[in-house]
């Protein structure tokens, strides 16, 4: 073995192996992994605008949240009207997890709330369940639910603790801490099940503020490795909020690999925007989209430029070189901008002609 390594460093020499190197690397293409109705998950060349590969699934893809496993080969799905997990391994469309969350008289919703660790062994989603009884429904406490992803098919709990009401979309950072969206900005601790809050969203000490609003959907922020949510919120000349003197745009973010966090007004509020995303790149560029798409400066506080778009769009998302915008969701059309000047460059159609909804976009790394 020593032999044929030393040969064939001789032969290739270092500008060699490092051309090589650079190859495997380039190999590697952004992928765009998302859903449509009304059984599909797609794989998507981002470059190419072609699909790679589109799984026919055998659940309800509703709500079609999608949470990436760390190598981006198993999307872990929440489907079935908000009630089940699925884990389908991307290279063979086979379903390998799922977690079935409602048994006997107990039905388990998950509003949105799903993630992966960073090591791939769990999964975590906050379960809202509720009792049928034969007159009403009798409401029951919240449980933060954590899954062994090599369980298989018939995933049950290793662990469950309480959880706050309200709870949607959740992320985990590099440190093995889940964060999740509520009335506030939750760190949970997924050994003790222990929730802290990072960020005070609704209690936050702003006196010349209203309460926020959150729309928290979309767990998209992973090309910047970050947990961001978009907020608004009625701004007033003083404390006694008798005169109002802006209504402002916001963004709430945690850093995935650091933790550290941070809520920052960025704009006045002109658009309607579902959902947002940073460049991987430059933070200070932050992307909304609805009926139009927005680009800003969140540094200074300036919209950029912002473009009419042909229909609504749900969800945004950005290449990892930050040079391409991806808006979908809503209908069967993914539409591709230019990020520098929010020019279009084409469109990817669905072969399903099914629409996205309110599923999740994620674009990905894969290849070697």
């Amino acid at each position: 073995m020593r032999k044929r390594i030393v040969t064939f460093g001789a032969r290739f020499g270092l500008a060699g192996l490092l051309a090589l190197a650079g190859g495997l690397a380039a190999s590697a293409k952004d992928m765009i992994v998302t859903m449509a109705k009304p059984d599909q998950l797609y794989v998507i060349d981002a470059k190419a605008r072609t699909v790679d590969k589109a799984c026919t699934l055998d659940f309800n893809i509703i709500p079609g949240v999608i949470a990436m496993s760390p190598d981006n080969t198993i999307a872990y799905v929440l489907g079935n009207r908000w009630e089940d997990v699925f884990g389908i391994d991307l290279s063979t469309c086979e379903t390998v997890f799922s977690a079935h969350q409602s048994d006997g008289e107990v039905r388990r919703k998950s509003i949105a709330s799903l993630a992966v660790s960073k090591d791939g062994k769990h999964v975590f989603t906050v379960r809202n369940p509720v009792k049928l009884l034969a007159d009403r429904y009798q409401v029951m406490e919240p449980e933060f639910a954590v899954y062994d992803t090599s369980s298989g098919l018939n995933a049950e709990p290793v662990k469950t603790s309480p959880a706050p009401r309200r709870m949607t979309v959740m992320a985990t950072g590099e440190d093995g801490t889940v964060y999740a969206a509520g009335r506030e900005i939750y760190a949970i601790d997924p050994d003790t099940g222990e929730f802290t809050i990072k960020i005070a969203n609704r209690s936050w000490d702003r006196p010349t503020y209203s309460g926020p609003d959150v729309l928290a959907f979309w767990p998209i922020g992973t090309q910047a490795n970050e947990f961001l949510l978009l907020y608004s919120a009625a701004k007033f000349t003083d404390a006694t909020k008798s005169e109002m003197a802006d209504f402002v745009w916001g963004y709430e973010s945690v850093d995935l690999a650091t933790g550290k966090s941070e809520i920052e007004d960025f704009a006045s509020f002109e658009v309607i925007m579902f959902s947002a995303v940073r460049d991987p790149n430059d933070k200070s560029k932050l992307y909304g989209v609805y009926t139009q798409l927005s680009k800003y400066d969140v540094a200074k506080k300036e919209l950029i430029k912002r473009v009419d778009l042909p229909h609504t769009y749900y969800c945004v998302n950005i290449s990892s070189d930050g040079k391409e915008i991806y808006v979908g969701g809503t209908n069967d059309d993914i539409g591709v901008y230019d990020a520098e000047t929010l020019e279009r460059l084409g469109e990817i159609r669905l072969p399903s002609g099914g629409d996205m909804a309110a599923g999740t976009m994620h674009v990905v790394r894969m290849g070697s």
